[in-house]
Order: structure tokens, then sequence, then C-alpha cells
């Protein structure tokens, strides 16, 4: 047995023991390989199982090489060769789960073939105990670094073919919706999502613009999933956005409650076929600026049908504005008292200009909406049953959109 001169005799005798084993390494590897492919079913498929044999051979040198040479563990990377095999495999669709199978499976058969090697080229004494236990920590150790570094090597890989996917998919979408001449089975096929059946469009929005709004936006998207129980086509748009469509029979709206991170949703009107896929798409987005318009600041859902004549109204925010403003003149004020004011004015249209009926509605005296009334004639310059259908018309639009220190939101206009 050879002991390197110099330094702690069991560390010197480690480094030698692996010494030895070095040039068996393509033996050991084949040996691993072939006891990780009878063990990991996804290794057994066509091509991989020999850039299993490829992986096994890099990381059995690097660990041996490593352990010959008493090379700290700190100073470990995995080789060029190694992360290029990782993102490989990703790309043939193994699961990760079955990659660190693998390597737990390797390493742990490279620990026994360690053991061996020690009594074959170790000490006679109780010295062999612990350089077996010395290069056998060191194996194990390599190990839970391996397998961290290559579970991260993995995910980005798998993120970027995700998006590579998306993009394609995202590609695909914009040709439906804007395509005259859509081949509808092609496109369901490309998609594998069925076109010519029953639609909701509905279009998610982060409120945030930083590195969470995508997490948030999946975290919507899962939540979204669970509410409605119905699996459709989700597109990322970009990194604040998605477009998703449910399939579903004829009826109302999917009820969905509003998700638990800063996500906005809007959702159109159910319809068929090719022309409702874009149809409700088109609402879809519709009710998603009105709901920016309003400047939230925490999660809400939007159905177009609620925001239908607001959205009509609002394709361009600052005539929007401009129709309101003139409209409500003075009453577009944002304090306690003319907010009541406008609902008061609200209440009697809607009780079709009947004093008692206002009153009983809004659990106040007749008298009192009589004076809010007249409050509301001195603020628009005239009577409330004049130009009636554009007052109230402005007070919808005040009243779904909002007011802002006198004024319709125009912060969040996209």
């Amino acid at each position: 047995m050879h002991v390197l001169p110099g330094g702690d005799e069991i560390q010197a005798t480690v480094q030698a023991v692996a010494g030895e084993l070095v040039p068996r390494c393509p033996a050991l590897a084949e040996d691993a390989t072939r006891l990780i492919t009878d063990r990991v079913g996804e290794a057994r498929q066509p091509g991989i199982e020999d850039i299993v044999l490829a992986t096994c051979r890099a990381n059995t040198l690097i660990v041996l090489d490593y352990l010959a040479r008493g090379v700290p563990l700190e100073m470990f990377t995995p080789s060029a060769e190694v992360v290029e095999r990782t993102r490989t495999l990703v790309q043939r669709g193994l699961p990760l789960t079955a990659v660190i199978r693998g390597y737990r499976i390797g390493a742990h058969r490279l620990t026994e073939q360690w053991s061996d090697a020690v009594y074959a080229y170790g000490p006679n004494d109780r010295r062999s105990v612990e350089v077996a236990k010395a290069g056998t920590s060191y194996i194990l150790s390599w190990l839970d670094l391996m397998t961290e570094r290559i579970s991260e090597e993995y995910r980005n890989e798998d993120e970027r073919l995700a998006r590579e996917r998306s993009l394609s998919h995202l590609e695909d979408v914009r040709r439906v919706l804007s395509g005259p001449d859509t081949d509808v089975d092609n496109a369901t096929n490309r998609l594998g999502y069925r076109l010519s059946g029953r639609h909701t469009a509905i279009v998610l929005r982060a409120l945030t613009n930083d590195a969470d709004a995508g997490a948030s936006l999946e975290a919507a998207v899962r939540e979204l999933g669970r509410a409605t129980r119905t699996p459709g086509l989700t597109v990322r748009v970009d990194i604040r956005t998605m477009w998703c469509w449910l399939p579903g029979p004829a009826g109302d709206n999917p009820r969905v409650p509003p998700p638990s991170v800063p996500v906005l949703v809007a959702i159109g009107n159910p319809a068929n076929g090719l022309d409702g896929f874009r149809h409700s798409h088109r609402e879809a987005l519709d009710a998603l600026r009105v709901s920016e318009m309003t400047a939230p600041s925490t999660a809400m859902v939007t159905y177009y049908r609620d925001v239908d004549i607001a959205a009509m109204c609002s394709i361009v925010p600052e005539r929007c504005q401009e129709f309101v403003s003139s409209e409500l003149g003075t009453l577009t004020s944002n304090d306690r008292t003319t907010r009541r004011i406008r609902e008061t004015l609200m209440a009697f249209y809607a009780s079709n200009s009947n004093f008692r009926a206002t009153a009983a509605n809004l659990g106040i005296h007749h008298n009192t909406v009589r004076y809010r009334l007249e409050q509301a004639e001195l603020a628009i310059g005239r009577p409330v049953g004049e130009r009636r259908l554009a007052l109230e018309l402005a007070l919808h639009l005040a009243h779904v959109i909002g007011i802002v220190d006198g004024e319709i939101p125009r912060a969040s206009i996209r």
C-alpha cells in the first residue's frame, strides 16, 4: 500500500485508494449504469442509456479524481459535460425525480465500490474503517451538492423550454385570433384545445411589474383551475399577462372568486365556435381595460357583462372623461356628500323617478331625497329630468370606473 508522504495519514490513504480506482473509472461507470437502468424505468428509453453512461463516466472520474488529489468539496462545480447531459435529459422529457433517483443509485453504488477498494488496496488494520468512512462521507456529500446544482440546471433548462413552447403556443393563438382563414381542425390539434366548442375567455394581469409577477400569475391560474374544475387553454403573453379559455356547456359565466394574489381577472361572455373564441377574448380584454381604469390596488374579478356599457364608452378614455365631466359638472367631486348625492340620483332613476320609492330603497325620508336632488341640479346646472339618458350614462360610468379627485383615473389606463 502506497501512503502519500506528509499530511494526515488517513487523508493520504484515502487519496492513495482513490488513485488506484481512477484507471478503473470506465468499468465502474458501466456497472453503475446497469444498476440505474435496471431500477429507473425512464432511463431505459431509446437513447437515454447512452446519456446515463456518459454522465456516470464523467461523474465517477470527477469524484475519484477529486478524492485522489484531496480537493475540498467547496471547490466542486459540475463539469460542462455533465451540465450539457442534464439539459439533454430535460429535452428528452426525463422527469427530475428520475434524474435525482439515478444520481442516488449511482452514488450509493460508488460507495460500495469504494468499500471494496479500501478492502483491496487499503491498510489491513483499524485504519481501514476510517478510510472507508472518509471516502463514503465525501461521496455522499458530493451527492448532496450535485443533486442541488443539477436540480437547478434542470429547472433552468425546463423553464427555457417552457418559454420556447409558450412563445410557439402564443404565436399559434395569435394566428387563430387574427387569421381570416384559420383551419379549425388543424389549429385545434396544434393548440390541444377544441375550437369548435363553447368558450369563456379570461385575461389575467398581475398588478405588480417585478419578479413576483410571474409567480402571482401562475398561482392565480392554479386557483382558477381549482375554482372552475375545467382544464382549458392558457398562454403566457408577457411577464404580467396570461390569456385563458375555458370550454363548457351553454350557460352563465363560471363564477370565479378573487385570487389570493395581486392579479386582476377579466372574464368575457361565453360564446360558440371560432368566432366565439375570438369574441369572448375581445370582451375579456375590454373588461380588463375597465378594471384597470379603476386604479385597483388589490385582486379583483371583472365580468364583461357587468361593465359592457362602460367598456364601449371608454374605448377612448380621454373622451370618456370629458363626457362624464361635462354631464356631471361639480357632481364629480369625491367627497362624502357628493357621493351620496350621486347615489341618490342613481336610485331615483332606478325607481322610475318616484321620490317615495327612492326614499324606501335608500332607507331615508323622501324630503331628504328631494333635498339631494335639488343639490344635484345645482351641481349639473339643469333639472335632473333633462337629458336624462346622458346624465344616467355619466353616472353609470362614474360608478363603474370610479372618480379620483374629480376625474376618471388616468394613471392606470394602458
